[in-house]
C-alpha cells in the first residue's frame, strides 16, 4: 500500500501543476475591447487600422464614429497606414489594453500625429440616470469649458461643469438626469461660444455617451461635436 502511495503522489502533484499552468494562461489572456476614431486633421487619404499585423477597420473617415472590437488584453500593436497601402504609416504605437474598454483617438499635435487611448467607464448608470464625458481633440480650440443645460435654459447663470479643459484632456463621467440637455461649449472662463460648439441631446435611462470635441477636417474652425454611444 505504501508503495502504491508514493507512485500516486508524484502523479497528482503533476496534474495540480499542469492546472495552474492552464489557469495561468487562462489569466493572461482575458479579453479587451477598444474603438477607433481618425480625428487628426489635414491626413489626404482615408485610413486603414491594423491591429497585431492584421487590418481591423478599412477607409476610416476623419471624424466617423466607431463600435467596440474585442481583443486579447495585454500590449497589441497599433499600426494607422494611408487606406489600401501597407507602408510609410501614419502612425505605429503599442497600447496597453487593460480589463476596461479603450477609446483611441488618433490626433494631429502640430508636431506629428499621435494615438491617443482614453480609458472607458462603461458601468450601467443607476435608474434614471445617464453619463456622458466630453474628450477635448480640437487641437485649435485652445481651453473650453463646458456647460450642460436643460434644453432652451441658456447658460447666462449657469457655472460649467467642466472647466478649462484642454487639448487631448478628458472630464469625468456626469451623471445626469434622463432628460433633454444643450451641451454648450465657450472660451474657458467666459461664456461666449466657441464656433458651433453647442448642440442639443436626449438622454434616456441607462445611455453612456462620449461628446469629442473636433476641429474642422482640414484644421481650425468650425469645430464640432461628434457623439460615440458607449453604452444603449
Amino acid at each position: 500500500m505504501r508503495g502504491k502511495l508514493l507512485r500516486i503522489f508524484p502523479f497528482a502533484a503533476a496534474l495540480i501543476c499542469l492546472a495552474c499552468v492552464f489557469l495561468t494562461v487562462g489569466c493572461g489572456s482575458s479579453t479587451a475591447r477598444y474603438r477607433f476614431i481618425q480625428a487628426a486633421t489635414a491626413v489626404p487619404t482615408n485610413v486603414d487600422l491594423q491591429v497585431d499585423g492584421k487590418i481591423v477597420q478599412s477607409a476610416v473617415g476623419y471624424g466617423q464614429p466607431a463600435t467596440y472590437h474585442s481583443s486579447s488584453s495585454g500590449s497589441r500593436k497599433f499600426v494607422i497606414f494611408p487606406t489600401g497601402t501597407t507602408t510609410s504609416p501614419y502612425v505605429s504605437e503599442s497600447v496597453n489594453l487593460g480589463g476596461k474598454d479603450t477609446t483611441l483617438l488618433m490626433q494631429n499635435t502640430g508636431s506629428g500625429d499621435v494615438l491617443s487611448p482614453y480609458t472607458d467607464d462603461n458601468t450601467a448608470p443607476t435608474t434614471g440616470n445617464a453619463k456622458v464625458r466630453i474628450i477635448h481633440s480640437a487641437f485649435t480650440a485652445g481651453a473650453i469649458d463646458v456647460y450642460v443645460v436643460p434644453t432652451g435654459n441658456g447658460i447666462s447663470g449657469f457655472n460649467p461643469q467642466v472647466a478649462n479643459l484642454t487639448f487631448q484632456g478628458s472630464s469625468n463621467y456626469l451623471s445626469l438626469s434622463a432628460a433633454g440637455y444643450d451641451v454648450i461649449m465657450t472660451v474657458t472662463g467666459t461664456q461666449n461660444v466657441l464656433n458651433s460648439l453647442t448642440a442639443t441631446y436626449t438622454l434616456t435611462s441607462g445611455q453612456i455617451r462620449t461628446i469629442v470635441v473636433l476641429d474642422a477636417s482640414f484644421g481650425g474652425g468650425p469645430y464640432q461635436q461628434m457623439v460615440l454611444n458607449d453604452l444603449n
